[in-house]
């Protein structure tokens, strides 16, 4: 009986150690996620079949569901990227740091040369990096761009608001690379948005450049669309009461600073402070309005007033708020170089 045992025990051990082998050999040639490897060489050449595509993201007023009261400014933040290129980037980059994995390992003689030979090769194929062109000097990227708008049971249709451009793009033409990106804002101002009906709606962004034309070969030709963004305009009561007036007041105050009318951005915070002093992106966008019109005190004790609240509303916080420990720093020390006033 104690023979058999020790009998099975042995097979056991001996099977284990088969199964042990089987698990890690192959666990050189193919590399786990820690570890990423390249695909076969067929699944290479469909990585490089796949064409460059343009991504759009929208948001509007920095969400992707919102609901505001009739006369709520908006502002459609629309973003562009490559992500292909950038999967394409990782990829590479996966495979440069598996490919010194496999070479160390030969190096130490955990695995031979022959043996690792399959996967050297696989990691030195690089996945091609393919850009995005857009536009031209006589045909700017952004005039590709439209909104579309839709309701319930409807079909998308050009969105009629009268939203206009913020700043128009630094460069007319964009490439678009593993890294690179840009973005566009769109803006309904207070007068026009009072005019927009209420009611629920989807709004989505469209890049659409057509093929054909006069446009150089080089560049990028198709249709892609954002994500939908999901808007409901409720109707504006006709008085509204403090917390509804303190809402819009701050959202102004987003509006404006996004704008860059910082007048109006600072006269809307404000309006949001007298209502309740502790609003804590009101006290920031006041000291944004303040040092944007060169009034470096106002806009420092703006600040430090933002921070004192944050550690009295979020005491128990991991994170600091680097950004306002930032801003006071700076503005401390752009202060000490400013010169003294002249005492008469």
């Amino acid at each position: 009986m104690r023979r058999t045992w020790w009998i099975a025990l042995l097979i056991l051990v001996l099977v284990l150690g088969a199964l042990a082998a089987f698990l890690l050999i192959p666990r050189f040639r193919r590399p786990t996620a820690a570890a990423p490897a390249a695909p076969a060489s067929r699944a290479d050449l469909d990585e490089q079949d796949v064409p460059p595509l343009p991504h759009l993201g929208l948001n509007i007023n920095t969400q992707e569901d919102l609901e505001v009261l009739q006369g709520t400014p908006l502002l459609f933040t629309l973003s562009v990227a490559n992500p292909r290129a950038a999967n394409a980037q990782a990829t590479n980059e996966g495979r440069e740091r598996f490919l010194a994995l496999i070479q160390d390992k030969v190096a130490k003689g955990e695995i031979t040369a022959a043996a690792a030979q399959p996967a050297l090769e696989r990691a030195r194929q690089k996945r091609e990096i393919k850009v995005v062109r857009l536009g031209t000097g006589d045909q700017g990227w952004e005039t590709f761009v439209h909104f579309e708008i839709q309701t319930e049971g409807s079909q998308p249709r050009p969105l009629d608001w009268p939203v206009k451009l913020v700043t128009a793009p630094p460069a007319k033409s964009l490439t678009l690379d593993a890294a690179s990106n840009a973005h566009l804002d769109y803006a309904l101002d207070p007068q026009a948005a009072a005019q927009v009906p209420a009611g629920d709606f989807v709004v989505a962004a469209v890049l659409d450049v057509p093929a054909g034309g006069n446009l150089p070969a080089e560049l990028w030709r198709g249709r892609v669309r954002s994500g939908p963004v999901k808007l409901k305009i409720l109707p504006a009561p006709a008085e509204l009461s403090p917390e509804e007036q303190s809402k819009m007041s701050l959202e102004k105050a987003e509006f404006f600073a996004a704008t860059g009318d910082w007048p109006n951005a600072l006269a809307s915070a404000q309006a949001v402070l007298v209502a309740n002093p502790k609003v804590i992106r009101a006290l920031i966008i006041v000291g944004e309005a303040k040092e944007a019109q060169g009034d470096l005190a106002g806009a420092r004790d703006s600040y430090a007033a933002a921070e004192g609240q944050f550690y009295k509303q979020f005491p128990n916080s991991y994170e600091a708020p680097e950004f306002l420990i930032l801003k006071i720093a700076s503005l401390e020390e752009r202060l000490k170089k400013q010169p003294a006033p002249v005492k008469h």
